[in-house]
């Protein structure tokens, strides 16, 4: 399915948040908000945003420094679509440390992600990328 508006910016944010070295560059405005506590952690909340975009709220743990939240938004023809992702079970992978649980929740529901391993430069075959063949039309039933 192709992705349009609100939901192809959000799926840009995701996929920055892959590859959290390029949250910085993916902004042109930052601001950072008023600090607050989730889960019983004190987390600093910092806003970046991009001319004619919803802006996006990341959440670091004042401790550890590391991202607990994101909060998106999707412009949607229904209005603002809130997307927030929570991120848990930090783990050292190669030197770097990565949430191996997250949870996504919007509007009318909940997705959980729960890894067991995560293994660095893993080889993918780039058929994996392909985009799906078409689904074969369906057969009318037989009178």
């Amino acid at each position: 399915m192709p992705l349009t508006g609100g939901d192809l910016e959000g799926a840009k944010v995701d996929a920055t948040l892959s590859f959290p070295a390029g949250i910085k560059q993916a902004f042109s405005q930052w601001r950072v908000g008023f600090s607050t506590t989730i889960s019983d952690r004190d987390v600093q909340v910092v806003q970046g945003s991009n001319p004619g975009e919803s802006p996006v709220k990341f959440y670091f743990d004042q401790q550890s420094g590391l991202l607990v939240r994101v909060v998106r938004y999707a412009n949607l023809p229904v209005g603002l679509n809130p997307t927030q992702i929570d991120f848990a079970d930090y783990r050292e992978v190669s030197g770097v440390k990565l949430p191996f649980r997250w949870t996504v929740t919007w509007t009318d529901g909940r997705s959980i992600t729960e890894l067991s391993q995560v293994q660095p430069n893993a080889a993918i075959p780039a058929a994996r990328f392909a985009k799906p063949a078409a689904p074969a039309p369906a057969k009318s039933p037989k009178p």
